[in-house]
């Protein structure tokens, strides 16, 4: 239902109407309608009361290319925001004030502790027209739960033990006590069945569909060229009491990884909205009368990944080593202009078990340089540089993305620190995507990474670090810790938050102790938008939140 509010001067309208009608002077209201069918939107327009207007392209910079528009294998953070707000719904999804509220279902009904049955929205349809029904919904949750599929997020479901359809609109789903019973209801979303079913789950990876993906969110996919843009334009299906029809036309995704020419896009007007200025340039950029700044909280973290497949990389005294050797705070303060704060781990502070009393290790080349030694790396020739125990220099490669000075210039700063201990690091470039295979598929073609994290709402780091998941596409460090099992394990039968706390430090400890990653900072996105782009409001749910109502501005869309 949609619901219009009168602006004060329309109300004193109306009254003056029922005055003149009360006076019987009827050709006053003829002329009053006349001059209100004339003037009124312009009118309405000044009062800052008009009604939505809907056009125009957004343009977003984004750093990369998307990857597998495919809710069942996606892994990277910004193809789940497209998939989750743009082209997908999933059953639930998290209001303003985080709790849940419904989405593509109508309502839930909890049953205990061990099940909730959904009933679905009928009036859902896919972009081809195609109905949203619960065999959508089943078809979805046994894909993910299906281990030939790859689900990249399996602790979202990792508690669901059935699932089955009531009825063409009803879903019942049964899971073992968990603290989120919820979250993954939240965060994965559905895919349609009627597309996907003959797609054998070892095959989904590399389906034809992740990149001409059918969604049935508010925006619909036109078109993809790879390693440059994606086109979305507005479903004018989408159900009114959710939003209805975004306000602009089309919303498109160009990869732009270097920061410097996403600035020079915004200020050319070829992008509306940057998702990776220069930290150093933010305030000044914001400070401009056609920008507007934004700094959104986030679950992003920034991290070195190591391959434990290739020695000495396996130990933990090195790895250790490693990230006292890195002066983690200079990186904060030259490339982020201060706007991070150091990581202990993989538990944000923005989540309920993050324990600030885990604190990160210092930077402390003297304490790396002992355990080097005591890891028997040493340098044997005294050429400067430290010798595994066969002779060979210690020396790995550290990937990053490519065409992204940021990313360089850390990579570059992180050879230089591990130089100062006797450590060769080569830093190579590579294109996004083959970065992302590397370190993802089985054969873990990668020494060292460096890369980007975005957890969600839900704490669980089971597919990072849990031993079941070795061989998994993000348990990237190959990592085995038999007390960081013991701990997940237990953490996740437990239905009471509080009671699990001890039980999350104790694993953050253990992580921040053995370092499988190197966890450099925790930072906030600070990200640039065109004044013409109204409405725009961001939270830890996402960048594309709250896409439905951001509106070019009439005034600009005049100019088109």
């Amino acid at each position: 239902m949609t619901v219009r509010t009168e602006t004060r001067s329309q109300q004193a309208k109306a009254r003056a109407l029922r005055a003149w009608l009360d006076y019987g002077v009827l050709w006053l209201l003829l002329l009053t309608l006349a001059v209100l069918a004339a003037c009124g939107p312009d009118a309405a327009r000044q009062s800052g009361e008009a009604e939505r207007a809907y056009g125009g392209t957004l343009v977003v910079a984004g750093p990369a290319d998307l990857n597998r528009a495919n809710p069942l294998v996606t892994n990277d953070a910004y193809t789940m925001e497209v998939n989750r707000f743009l082209l997908f719904m999933p059953l639930l999804r998290y209001a303003a004030d985080f709790d849940f509220e419904p989405y593509l279902a109508e309502s839930w009904t909890m049953h205990g502790d061990t099940a909730v049955t959904f009933a679905l929205r009928d009036d859902v349809v896919w972009h081809d027209g195609r109905r949203t029904t619960a065999h959508d919904v089943v078809f979805t949750f046994e894909r993910v739960l299906d281990p030939e599929t790859a689900y990249p997020n399996t602790a979202y479901v990792a508690s669901w033990t059935r699932v089955e359809a009531i009825d063409s609109l009803t879903v019942r789903v049964s899971f073992r006590p968990h603290a989120d019973p919820l979250v993954g209801f939240a965060l994965l979303p559905i895919v349609p069945a009627h597309l996907l079913e003959n797609v054998a789950p070892g095959e989904m990876r590399s389906a034809p569909f992740n990149r001409a993906p059918v969604g049935n969110g508010p925006f619909r996919f036109v078109s993809e060229t790879s390693n440059d843009r994606w086109v979305f334009e507005a479903n004018p299906r989408f159900p009114d009491d959710l939003g209805g029809r975004p306000a602009i036309d089309r919303l498109v995704w160009r990869a732009i990884p270097d920061r410097q020419a996403q600035v020079t896009e915004l200020l050319t007007g070829t992008a509306d909205l940057a998702l990776i200025p220069p930290a150093e340039q933010f305030e000044t950029l914001a400070a401009r009368e056609d920008l507007r700044g934004i700094e959104r909280p986030s679950f992003k973290y920034v991290f070195v990944g190591w391959n434990g497949k290739r020695a000495p990389l396996g130990d933990a005294r090195v790895r250790r080593a490693l990230t006292l050797a890195m002066n983690r705070d200079e990186i904060v303060q030259v490339l982020r202009a201060g706007r991070a704060t150091l990581a202990s781990g993989p538990i944000h502070p923005n989540h309920w078990a993050y324990d600030e009393s885990v604190t990160p290790l210092p930077h402390d080349p003297a304490a790396a340089a002992a355990l080097l030694d005591e890891a028997g790396i040493r340098d044997r020739d005294g050429d400067g540089i430290r010798e595994k125990a066969d002779g060979q220099p210690f020396a790995f490669v550290l990937e990053f993305q490519a065409e992204n000075d940021f990313n360089r210039n850390m990579a570059e700063m992180i050879q230089a620190d591990l130089a100062e201990v006797g450590v060769r690091v080569t830093p190579r470039p590579i294109d996004w995507n083959t970065l992302v295979g590397h370190v993802s598929s089985p054969a873990r073609d990668f020494d060292a990474a460096l890369m980007g994290w975005e957890a969600d709402f839900l704490v669980d780091v089971r597919d990072m670090f849990h031993s079941d998941a070795l061989g998994g596409s993000t348990q990237l460090a190959s990592y085995s810790n038999a007390a960081v099992d013991a701990a997940l394990d237990r953490a996740a039968g437990i239905a009471d938050r509080e009671a699990s706390l001890p039980i999350w430090s104790e694993l953050q400890r253990s992580i921040r102790n053995e370092q499988p990653w190197t966890f450099l900072y925790y930072f906030p996105d600070l990200l640039l938008v065109r004044e013409r782009v109204h409405d725009v409001e961001m939270d830890l749910r996402g960048i594309f939140a709250t896409v439905n109502a951001w509106r070019i501005a009439e005034s600009a869309l005049a100019r088109n």
